[in-house]
């Protein structure tokens, strides 16, 4: 019997290797600096090897300035007063190698953490995240060489207006000189840009002012740092996290649109899991898209808030002929261009003024690059068989509230279209393109008009179902409207067929989206 409790004391003694990357980085740190960690957990293999690595740190890389402070000028001089237990010790983090990104609240994880990290000098903190990119990180196969500490994306921001380039649609994209007057002031974060995004270790190239960076150059891309992941289907998105928000949600309605089960497939980096309401269920539901491949490859898509693809490059896996997306970001719409290049399709890139006017292109042009594509029924991949990849994607950098004027146009022209379905992902509410989207559907097509609207929605669990109401009668309203403008004998059905819950966005606020299913019907019977 002692016998037997003297050998589960000693199993409950055993200390174990440790897993998470970010806390063998600390650890090391708090090693290298002196720093008491109480009741460690290292097993003695993992001790030895973060003694080696410590010692390997790379202390040359640092400035003068650097290497004179605290933590680096003696290894057996621990910083006074501190000392950390192992539930101190931050344990989340997201990582798209190279990056690896930490919560905003990583300085001021909990009471002793935040004592600790704010007693840190600038020299302190550049080896505690070297510690953690190479020590960390360094020992498995995510190889981190760039960490910034996220911060939620801003509701407004302070930007810099330049009076004659017009923010993200001024004329110097070929990277000639720019001359403005320039003015701060307080504006509404339309871009969603990372604007509080914080870096902490790594080359991050040059770094653009608000003004500078909703108007880029070429050379501006080429010298920015990018990054990407591979989600569903092994679809590949870029971004340029300093510029570019990234999404690692909403992949049960990813998961939706590629009519996969939500529990299939990553979601793309490691760390913290999204808290998606649908995860794991077997049942798909997304209308208008059929298991049979084929029967998609004459429908499109307009997305009106397409970001770097995150649905566009969905409907695109799942054999649409062509998405048309929207964004006021030029650095969304680049990622885009990006990320349809690594997954084998063709973006046509065009911007649109502030008169909604095509620059430097004409519906013509537009006709003619789309047209060579057009007898090729292939799926648009062709890197295999050594030609061009088809003109999957369309991707107009400008203000969605022109699309039916240049959707008209390039229909004009000869672009056949066949508009089928019109995502309006934005959040808390895409109602401002709804009158545009029921356009779309009711009126770009080649065929009998039927389509869907798969709007977005923040909404009180309690409205949930008062919503449904509210958008279906709305919609209606404007596909009213807009027939009777028209004196138009057509008639429409509309209805709400399924609202998906994506996932929880606060406390009593759910992500929904609502399929609204618009239908040319006989109004004889």
């Amino acid at each position: 019997m002692t016998q037997h409790l003297s050998q589960q004391q000693q199993k409950m003694k055993r200390k174990k290797p440790i897993r998470n990357p970010l806390v063998r980085g600390i650890l090391a740190f708090c090693k290298k600096s002196g720093i008491p960690v109480l009741d460690s957990t290292c097993c003695s293999d993992t001790e030895t090897e973060l003694n080696t690595a410590t010692a390997n740190i790379r202390d040359s890389s640092l400035s003068e300035q650097q290497t004179a402070s605290p933590a680096e000028t003696s290894d057996s001089s621990p910083l006074p007063s501190l000392s950390l237990s192992p539930s101190d010790i931050p344990k989340r983090y997201t990582s798209y190698p190279p990056l690896l990104l930490l919560p905003h609240n990583f300085p001021t994880h909990n009471q002793r953490w935040t004592e600790v990290y704010s007693t840190l000098s600038e020299g302190d903190k550049t080896i505690l995240f070297q510690c953690i990119a190479e020590i960390g990180f360094g020992a498995g196969n995510q190889k981190i060489d760039r960490i910034a500490i996220n911060a939620p994306i801003a509701a407004a921001q302070d930007e810099t207006i330049d009076h004659d380039t017009h923010g993200p649609l001024g004329p110097d994209v070929d990277g000639t000189e720019r001359t403005s007057k320039h003015q701060q002031q307080k504006k509404e974060n339309v871009m969603r840009s990372p604007s509080g995004l914080l870096p902490v270790y790594g080359g991050w190239g040059h770094t653009l002012d608000s003004g500078a960076s909703s108007n880029p150059t070429s050379r501006d891309f080429s010298a920015a740092f990018w990054t990407s992941t591979v989600q569903h289907k092994g679809i590949t998105q870029y971004w340029a996290p300093l510029y570019t928000m990234f999404s690692r949600g909403n992949t049960s309605e990813k998961a939706r649109i590629l009519g996969i089960p939500t529990g299939t497939g990553s979601s793309g980096g490691g760390g913290e899991h999204d808290n998606d309401t649908c995860s794991g269920r077997d049942n798909v539901t997304f209308p208008g898209l059929t298991t049979d491949a084929s029967q998609h490859q004459k429908m499109d898509v307009i997305d009106f808030y397409v970001g770097i693809g995150y649905f566009a490059f969905c409907y695109l896996t799942r054999g649409v002929r062509r998405v048309y997306g929207w964004d006021i970001n030029p650095w969304s719409i680049e990622g885009l261009r990006r990320g349809c290049e690594a997954n084998g399709w063709s973006c046509l890139v065009i911007r649109v003024d502030e008169n909604g006017s095509m620059v430097n292109q004409t519906p013509a042009d537009v006709a003619r690059s789309i047209g060579r594509d057009e007898a090729d029924d292939g799926n648009g991949h062709d890197h295999d068989r050594g030609r061009q990849p088809k003109i999957r994607c369309v991707a107009f950098l400008g203000d969605n509230k022109w699309t039916d004027k240049v959707m008209g146009e390039i229909q004009k022209a000869g672009v056949a279209l066949d508009i089928r379905h019109a995502n309006l992902g934005l959040l808390p509410t895409s109602r401002g393109s709804w009158e545009n989207a029921v356009k779309a559907i009711c009126g770009r097509h080649d065929t009998n008009g039927e389509g869907w609207l798969h709007i977005h929605e923040n909404v009180d669990v309690r409205d949930i179902e008062k919503k449904k109401t509210e958008i279906t009668h709305d919609i209606a309203s404007l596909v009213k409207r807009q027939f009777s403008a028209q004196e138009s004998d057509m008639a429409w059905s509309v209805s709400c067929d399924h609202v998906e819950q994506v996932k929880t966005y606060a406390p009593g606020v759910m992500h929904c989206v609502y399929d609204v299913h618009i239908i040319q019907t006989n109004p004889n019977g």
